[in-house]
């Protein structure tokens, strides 16, 4: 084999190696967002359980509904239910979140990742206005994991709950779906002499 022949080698060799690490680094960056996601969706469970304590029936219904129609307007080809257990245990009211596909239920956070994203998202809203926080949702990646045939529905329901709840949402996303519904676009640059914005829309 001529020196020629295995520089050529060596060179797709070298292009397969470089496509692996790309590809490794982009998968551990995907599960890092995965992982962060699944924090917060355990604290905000923490969080909502103890409001739930203090809330009256009616008020739990109304959250169920709310999270209940934004998993419908989205997951449009399975038959998600959102559905508290709700029980007394002395003076307390317990509740158990629980999401139902048709008659199989499932504990929250079970029934797969792009269900479990926007219940949290949607907890998340109802926690804040509840709490009477300021109306402005920072979101980075959150959507990572919805499926892709989902986020043209996920981005609807965005848009739609930002204007009934006077909301102002900042989504950073590398998903380009969620641009036909932004009332603005920007677009960040990393530049060598540090990060550049343009206004896309």
């Amino acid at each position: 084999m001529t020196i020629q022949e295995l520089r050529g080698r060596l060179d797709r060799v070298d292009g397969v190696r470089s496509s692996l690490v790309s590809r490794k680094a982009i998968l551990e960056q995907d599960v890092a967002v995965i992982k962060s996601e699944l924090d917060l969706l355990a604290k905000t469970s923490a969080v909502l359980k103890h409001i739930l304590d203090i809330m009256v029936k009616d008020e739990i219904s109304k959250m169920a509904g709310l999270v209940t129609y934004g998993l419908k307007s989205i997951f449009d080809d399975q038959d998600l239910t959102f559905l508290p257990n709700i029980t007394k245990k002395g003076e307390k009211l317990h509740v158990e979140l629980v999401t139902k596909n048709g008659t199989v239920e499932c504990g929250f956070g079970s029934m797969g990742g792009s269900v479990a994203v926007i219940e949290s998202f949607l907890l998340r809203v109802i926690c804040m206005m509840k709490m009477k926080q300021a109306r402005l949702l920072l979101l980075d990646e959150t959507f990572a994991s919805v499926g892709e045939r989902y986020i043209p529905a996920t981005s609807r329901l965005i848009n739609e709950l930002a204007r009934k709840l006077s909301l102002d949402v900042l989504l950073v996303t590398h998903q380009k779906e969620f641009q036909s519904d932004a009332n603005a676009i920007y677009l960040v640059k990393d530049m060598a002499s540090g990060l550049a914005v343009e206004k896309l829309k």
